[in-house]
């Protein structure tokens, strides 16, 4: 039986709840980084409060607004190039409340 929920462990949905739920790290922040990259530019967006699937479309949506590719891995959204202004722009026309981070 699971503890929290009551039910059998092959009827327990729990782990699936909380990998679904989003994870409230903080404000938005919108940055660019190259380190480790071979001197390629991405743009990063980090802290959005979605699930794994929802951070895939808004990412697939950010990268079609700017035009270039990009992944979502670990929560974090990368979109390849600098397109810090552009994101920061298309997040707070969306509704989010997203800030630029570093200089």
């Amino acid at each position: 039986m699971c503890p929290q929920c009551l039910r059998p462990m092959q009827e327990c949905s729990c782990a699936a709840q909380r990998a679904a739920a989003p994870v409230d790290a903080g404000p938005i922040r919108v940055s660019r980084e190259s380190k480790g990259r071979g001197g390629k530019t991405v743009t990063l967006v980090r802290g959005l409060p979605l699930s794994a699937a929802e951070l895939e479309a808004l990412g697939k949506q950010l990268r079609t607004h700017c035009g270039s590719g990009g992944t979502a891995k670990d929560g974090v959204l990368e979109v390849q190039g600098d397109h810090v202004e552009r994101v920061l722009a298309w997040l707070l026309a969306k509704g989010y409340a997203a800030k630029r981070a570093g200089g």
